[in-house]
């Protein structure tokens, strides 16, 4: 499905026109619709953090910080998620339009995640129900797909509340308040477009709401439409940013550090145009006099050691050749130029193949459409008794370019046509260097080509609909409420130009017709008697098919069309397919030969392929091997839920007023449905990873049931007392009874006491629990991978793990084992979920106050607003999945390498004892901590310009966060390695160098403060203003790499590392954006905003693309709203 893309031009123009003055600023909301928390006292509602109504947000024990539609609107930006990513708790969330880095599951969903524990960890709802995960196999809501036109706020509350809510909610939750039919008289549209000053990154929004009341106000019904559309920005268009120039952490040398201009002693520095110089965009060619005369991998080695000074790679002794030679865009065949060494696998520049970031050609921001559609009503049967229902429907759609995949080590025939005349001319010389051995070509080479370039196209469809009914006891506060929500997500996840490896390494032994293959006397399968009689093939560098009547001498096509007989394989890991040991066809041994499992040799639907030199793979021969790829996941979730609520007002009071309470049962189902393309189900090995995660069989549904019972009590023991003008204590708690992890509890105590009207303390203590996701319990094994470098045993890491790690790798590998002479840059592995999983749990901790003077000195204070809290999260048992590395470290750091990571390594004896795969899973084995402040200030007061003439009001406002601790431990030995040491000395050095380990706070990304502020003036019809936002000054490193832990003089002393890194590349420096914006209401039916969102255009921090901004740059928006 493709939707029809509308020009930002044209509305940006149509506002334009309309807008009377070029004056930028930001709309000051109305003192009720400030964000944060009002202290104005109302009518009761029901607000996020409790199930029983009370007036407002600060009558809570947990801190609710609100955000309003205004807002959301005044900020410029289409995806609400961008908006709530600037709220110093929801940091770490990933707007669709952030950058499509965020993995292929997450492409083009909007997410959220509190504290940054992990978007698992932050439950979303909408109208306090659930919503139904938009992220196969989890918990993770697509917010995007929540009308925009219809929210009337967000709130966020911190802390857990699995008491309330159920599990899920251990770091908190964010509540989307819709607006219904009594929210309206009528329609309301609103049309908003966007551009970046590069001119792209251009966005559009529309949306028409409306609703109303009918039959006397018994019922009211609403509705919204509404689209919006993103573009797309490359690497490539950011080049200051992101392409060759994005910087990327390596080691350093002193070579390197004077090219860069660095403090020459520096270990790391961050490196523009880093490369992988084992590959590339040309094809990497090693022409050897014998077999294996010069390894491939022993190649690569050398290009990963070779003296940084120089830029080129040596001959073969007795030639001019040279070891390793490239096609360049031109068609000319030179040495390999393998760029400025920065580590093994890594280079600055030459002719290796981009990582990552670095790829001009690779997604920066998606494109994203989205179009939604929603609608609700309510009617009351009776004066007691009422109807409600609302339902929705929502559709993304996005793509991107991503991954540039490689191989290694193909082996190409020396009668392969394609080869280069230069490449043929070195044959006789080779031959004549080593008499009786036969030469060999040996390629390595991304899958980049004029058409294969990988990517993803994603559709994701949501449906939500929700019934109920609402009963009220007459004479009293007492409510009953009971209702079903249903909700459905459908993703379908095409992975354009995935390589089908079995055809790939058929397609690229191509040979060219002789006259013996067309006279009979060189008897072959295809023209033979029985053959297909038709071929793919190429002549004169075109497509064609031929037939033994048209076949030419010279026409290139298959070697197995001819023979009958499979290709040789590549022998790297991950590689095709191969037959078993002693597999014999047509009397030939092919147990090293490529098992074909898509197609069948000498079926005639081979077409040959080219890989030699830059954009050569094309045409029939791309379309033979590399394919699209349709995934489908299906997500469901169905909820119960009934709650009777209310207050004792009508027959008994506390000396501070009625007992609240609510009381309820629940009951949820969770399935997931996730089905892969046929290929998958066939062989795991027969597609490459080229933006495919690998799979060895789709799933069958797996779902998750619960049945919960839970109830809330709040006690105001004292009011409008002496000194208490109010007191109150609240408690809340939920068994639930799961069908995977079993019976669980959760509880929270709280209080709030209020010595006089305007000063407010509060506080509260939460246990919540998680239970883990059908994912991380039921995912089928998948691939993961792990670089060779990264090998503990390796020579270079051996001595950087437990005393126990050189004598224990000895087990396995010879003394200087060195892992990068090795076939391949990475090994590929499997992780999956886990059925024995527990759940996660929480202990939360908030204290906080709020100050609200009213006719303090006359008055002047009366506008301003002062509130802190202080939090506390720890998680324990956090579900999480170690790396390759991580488990490899593990087996030889333990003092016996007979423990369950050991067995979970497998090592190539015949390799030199190398890594060749490894099995991880998800396991209970983390824990994670974050501590904080959160405070704001907010002062509201007349403008003091004087005069007769009404100069409206102004708004300042700063709200923020100073972070305490974030605190991530998640090593599986270190707790038995402490343990086990015997030397209080060296205990404690590991208890220390574990404490930087652990410690993320003042690293990007964990800054120690972020503050946002604001000055808005409203008068009038016109509202102007500005927001800043400041994130602090934080390590490029982590606190162990910036530390050093070290015995000295009989003490563990802690000292910062000198040599780390260049001071300018250390630290982030602090990042200020600043945006403005304007708002003039020409009439009550039209008012024009528009303004310009990082108003100085300051750019991402080093080696970053999304800290303290992204990278789309300054931006301009203009649009127009209104009602009728």
């Amino acid at each position: 499905m493709t939707l029809f893309k509308l020009s930002s031009h044209a509305i940006l123009l149509a506002a334009a026109s309309a807008l009377p003055q070029a004056v930028l600023a930001q709309q000051a909301p109305d003192s009720d619709g400030e964000p944060g928390e009002s202290g104005a006292r109302g009518d009761a509602i029901v607000v996020t953090g409790s199930r029983i109504a009370t007036d407002s947000t600060t009558s809570l024990a947990s801190p609710v910080q609100v955000i309003t539609a205004e807002q959301f609107r005044n900020s410029g930006e289409i995806n609400v998620a961008q908006t709530l990513r600037e709220i110093p708790a929801l940091q770490g969330s990933d707007p669709a339009t952030l950058d499509s880095a965020q993995g292929l599951a997450l492409t083009g969903a909007s997410t959220l995640n509190l504290r940054q524990l992990g978007t698992n960890r932050t439950l979303v709802l909408q109208d306090g129900r659930r919503h139904v995960p938009g992220i196969a196999g989890t918990a993770t809501v697509d917010v995007g797909s929540i009308p925009q036109a219809l929210i009337g706020s967000v709130e966020v509350l911190t802390g857990g509340a699995s008491a309330v809510y159920g599990a899920d909610a251990v770091s908190g939750v964010v509540n989307y308040v819709m607006r219904t039919g009594r929210d309206f008289d009528g329609l309301e549209y609103r049309l908003q477009s966007g551009i970046s000053d590069e001119g792209d990154a251009e966005e559009f929004y529309g949306s028409i709401a409306g609703g109303g009341t009918f039959q006397d106000g018994r019922g009211s019904a609403v509705f919204a439409v509404e689209y919006s559309h993103s573009t797309a920005v490359l690497n490539g268009d950011r080049p200051n940013i992101a392409g060759p120039g994005f910087s990327s952490l390596n080691p350093s040398n002193p070579f390197l550090n004077e090219i860069l201009g660095l403090d020459p002693n520096a270990e790391q520095a961050f490196v523009p145009d880093r490369r992988l110089p084992v590959s590339s965009a040309g094809s990497t060619i090693a022409v050897d006099p014998t077999p294996f005369a010069f390894p491939f991998g022993q190649l690569l080695s050398f290009v990963n050691n070779f003296n940084p000074a120089t830029d080129t790679v040596p001959n073969i002794p007795g030639t001019n050749i040279p070891v390793l030679q490239v096609i360049d865009e031109n068609g000319n065949v030179r040495a390999f130029n393998p760029g400025i060494s920065t580590g093994a696998f890594n280079a600055i520049g030459g002719d290796g193949i981009f990582i990552g970031e670095t790829a001009p050609g690779l997604t920066l921001i998606p494109e994203v459409t989205q179009v939604t559609a929603a609608a609700g009503f309510d009617y009351e049967i009776t004066p007691t008794l009422t109807f409600f229902a609302d339902a929705k429907f929502s559709y993304t759609e996005t793509s991107d370019v991503s991954g540039i995949p490689f191989s290694d080590d193909i082996p190409i025939a020396l009668d392969n046509p394609f080869l280069p005349t230069a490449i043929q001319n070195q044959i006789p010389i080779l031959d004549a260097l080593l008499p009786g051995e036969t030469p060999s070509i040996f390629v390595a080479r991304d899958n980049v080509g004029s058409e294969t370039n990988s990517g993803t196209s994603l559709e994701r469809s949501t449906i939500r609909a929700t019934g109920g009914l609402r009963w009220e006891a007459p004479g009293s506060n007492i409510s009953f409420e009971a209702f079903y929500a249903w909700g459905r997500t459908e993703v379908d996840d095409t992975f354009r130009n995935a390589r089908l490896n079995d055809r790939y390494f058929t397609a690229i032994d191509a040979v060219a017709l002789t006259a013996a293959d067309l006279d009979g006397t060189n008897p072959n399968v295809a023209f033979g008697p029985g053959g297909v009689g038709t071929l793919n093939a190429i002549r004169d560098g075109q497509d064609i098919e031929i037939t033994s009547g048209t076949a030419q001498i010279g026409d290139i096509v298959c070697r197995s069309e001819l023979t009958g007989l499979p290709s040789p394989a590549a022998l790297f890991v991950g590689g095709p397919p191969l037959y078993a040991p002693g597999t014999i066809i047509n009397g030939t041994d092919v147990s090293d030969l490529t098992r074909p499992v898509t197609f069948q040799i000498g079926d005639g639907s081979c077409a040959p392929i080219n890989i030699l030199g830059p954009n050569s793979i094309g045409g029939a021969g791309a379309d033979f091997a590399f394919v699209d790829l349709l995934d489908n996941t299906v997500i469901e979730q169905q909820q119960f839920l009934a709650v009777l609520s209310g207050d004792t007002g009508h027959f008994f009071e506390l000396p501070g007023g009625p007992i609240g309470f609510a009381a309820g049962f629940e009951y949820r189902r969770d399935e997931s449905q996730f089905t892969r393309a046929n290929f998958f189900s066939i062989e795991p090995n027969v597609i490459t990873n080229n933006s495919v995660p690998l799979f060895n069989s789709p799933t069958d549904g797996q779902g998750i049931s619960v049945y919960e019972g839970f109830g809330e009590i709040r006690l105001p023991l004292l009011a409008d007392m002496p000194f208490v003008n109010l007191l109150e204590v609240t408690a809340s708690g939920r068994i639930s009874d799961y069908n995977t992890i079993g019976s669980t509890e959760t509880y929270s105590f709280g209080g709030i006491y209020s010595p006089v009207e305007w000063l407010t303390f509060r506080g509260t203590y939460s246990r919540a629990v998680r239970a883990p996701n059908i994912g991380e319990l039921f995912a089928p094994q998948g691939a993961a991978f792990i670089g060779v470098d990264a090998d503990p045993c390796d020579e270079g890491n051996i001595n950087n793990g437990s005393t126990n790690r050189p004598d224990n790798c000895l087990q396995f590998v010879a003394p200087g084992f060195d892992s990068s002479d090795f076939l391949t840059a990475f090994v590929t592995g499997t992780t999956g979920g886990n059925p024995d999983l527990t759940e996660e749990t929480s202990d939360s901790f908030t204290i906080g106050a709020i100050f609200e003077p009213r006719g303090i000195l006359g008055g002047a204070l009366d506008g301003l607003v002062l509130i802190a809290d202080y939090y506390d999260i720890e998680i324990e048992d956090a579900v999480g999945s170690l790396t390759g590395a991580e488990i490899a470290e593990a087996c030889v750091d333990l003092p016996s390498t007979d423990n369950q990571f050991c067995d979970s390594i497998q090592r190539d004896p015949n390799n030199g004892g190398a890594i060749s795969g490894f099995t991880s899973g998800n396991i209970n084995l983390a824990v994670l901590r974050a501590r904080g402040i959160d405070f704001e200030a907010r002062y509201r007061f007349d403008a003091p310009f004087g005069g007769n003439r009404d100069w409206g009001f102004f708004e300042l406002r700063a709200a923020g966060t100073h972070f305490l601790e974030r605190f991530t431990e998640s090593d599986p030995i270190i707790g038995q390695t402490i343990a086990d040491e015997t030397d209080p000395l060296q205990q404690e050095l590991l208890i220390k160098s574990q404490a930087t380990v652990s410690d993320l706070l003042g690293v990007i990304g964990n800054p120690d403060w972020i503050v946002n502020f604001g000055v808005n003036w409203t008068m009038d019809r016109l509202s102007i203003g500005w927001r800043g936002r400041f994130e602090d000054s934080a390590l490029q490193f982590s606190n162990a790499e910036a530390t050093d832990v070290e015995i000295v003089d009989g003490a563990v002393v802690v000292t910062p590392n000198e040599g780390l890194a260049d001071p300018s590349q250390l630290t982030t420096g602090t990042g200020f954006e600043q945006d403005i914006n304007v708002s003039y209401r020409f009439t009550d039916d039209i008012e024009v905003f528009g303004g310009v969102n990082n108003l100085f255009d300051i750019e991402p921090f080093l080696g970053s693309l999304a800290r303290p901004v992204g990278p789309r740059g300054r931006f301009f928006f203009l649009g127009v709203s209104g009602s009728f």
